[in-house]
């Protein structure tokens, strides 16, 4: 992968995380906001959505980099993923370090689960389609 598609492929990525995550911030907001007449956004909060967007997309498009091995980009992504967490959601709200420490137990549970459900469909997946290729015989039978 060259630099400028690795770089293409993570403002891709950042842009659409950047939606997703904006539009179920808009939903809560209008959720919970529901006698006011306008919806107002807050500038800082919105950067901070696509500041974590962005490390997200860069994690993943590292993820997928195969030229590294499994541990090491699932190392490197973990990592990334939880600075992101932590910087983006964890740090502007000024929790107390016990909180912000169960805060990261949690965000590691929940990723390391994550991974583990990826993990087992992908390699149900790749053991169904081996068992689908047709077997064709290499050997001529000389009888």
């Amino acid at each position: 992968m060259t630099v400028k598609g690795f770089i293409k492929k993570m403002l891709t990525s950042a842009c659409v995380y950047f939606s997703i995550v904006m539009l179920c911030y808009i939903i809560i907001a209008a959720v919970v906001n529901v006698s006011d007449d306008a919806l107002l956004l807050e500038a800082g909060r919105t950067v901070l959505f696509f500041v974590f967007s962005l490390l997200v997309a860069l994690a993943n498009t590292v993820f997928s980099v195969k030229a590294l091995s499994a541990k090491i980009r699932v190392l490197i992504h973990y990592f990334i993923c939880a600075f992101a967490f932590y910087s983006c959601f964890m740090l502007p709200v000024s929790m107390r370090a016990s909180g912000v420490l169960i805060g990261l137990v949690l965000f590691s549970v929940l990723y390391f689960a994550i991974l583990g459900i990826g993990a087992a469909f992908k390699a149900k997946y790749r053991a169904n389609t081996e068992r689908a290729e047709n077997y064709e015989k290499q050997y001529a039978n000389k009888n």
